[in-house]
């Protein structure tokens, strides 16, 4: 299991990546809420302390209605840390850092049931909560898992097939959805990578979206087959389709109808309110 106090460090590296290819895309700092255009009752972070991290880092401001559901780092100096370096400090682990949302986690269509499914969300929650002295949870976040593969024994012995674990939920009115996977020949099955999933979107929802941030799964993102990027993406899945592994890679999507079951989203924010996409795009596999 990954603890918070692994996750601390990961957010060092994460949080400035972020930050920094918000900034490339943005080109512009945060920007108050009261001069943006912004929906109504959608805010930026309104915290002294945040917002003066958002200024110095050149952070694109995340947009949100205020709500329970959010996540929060409430730990003052831990902020003030952050303020003055711009990278998180890992504090002693019986430190009160802040909130997260407690997960609700709804089946996919078909092939959710049985113990090894159970298992594999026994163990995405388990990394999810991490050292529950460092982080209290408050309010919901539904999430629905959108892949799952277990091999039979048998299986993992041919150089065919995957273990898969993602899931799917609703950010600033886009459908979001993080995916990890074995790799063809690989020992490592669904429940080691729910753990780790687990505790990946843990660590982006506190230090990025719980500081105000834009989290990176929200960035632009690579359209397949577009630039060397998109299609190195394009290729990946041509292999894996050969290797009779589904195309698990993390992406963010236009939200459909289908996906209302993922709605309230934690930010408050509705399909197409703010700056909607018409494509579905690949995560730049760095940040996840």
């Amino acid at each position: 299991m990954k603890s918070h106090i692994v996750g601390l460090a990961l957010a060092l590296s994460t949080l400035g990546a972020a930050a920094q290819e918000a900034h490339d895309n943005a080109g512009a700092a945060a920007v108050p809420a009261a001069a943006a255009s912004l929906p109504e009752g959608v805010v930026t972070e309104q915290n002294p302390l945040k917002v003066e991290f958002l200024a110095r880092t050149k952070s694109q401001a995340a947009v949100f209605r205020p709500s329970p559901n959010l996540p929060s780092i409430e730990n003052a100096d831990l902020i003030r840390g952050m303020v003055e370096s711009g990278k998180t400090k890992p504090g002693k682990s019986s430190q009160f850092i802040g909130y997260l949302p407690k997960l609700t986690v709804l089946p996919c269509a078909k092939g959710c049931e049985g113990k090894d499914y159970d298992r594999a969300v026994k163990e995405f929650l388990k990394g999810y909560r991490g050292d529950k002295k460092l982080f209290e949870e408050r309010g919901e976040m539904i999430v629905q898992v959108r892949w799952f593969n277990v091999r039979p024994f048998l299986m993992r012995q041919l150089p065919y097939s995957s273990d898969l674990f993602g899931i799917s939920f609703m950010l600033e009115g886009k459908l979001v959805s993080l995916g990890k996977k074995s790799g063809v020949g690989k020992s490592i099955d669904a429940h080691e990578l729910a753990n780790e999933l687990g505790a990946r979107l843990a660590v982006e929802l506190a230090f990025t979206l719980g500081m105000g941030v834009k989290p990176s799964f929200l960035q632009p993102g690579i359209r397949p087959g577009e630039g060397f990027a998109g299609t190195v993406f394009s290729t990946g899945k041509a292999v894996d389709g050969m290797m009779g592994v589904e195309d698990v890679r993390s992406r963010i999507e236009p939200a459909t109808e289908a996906n209302a079951n993922l709605l309230p989203a934690i930010d408050g924010i509705m399909p197409n309110e703010v700056e909607p996409i018409a494509e579905m795009r690949y995560l730049n596999l760095m940040l996840l």
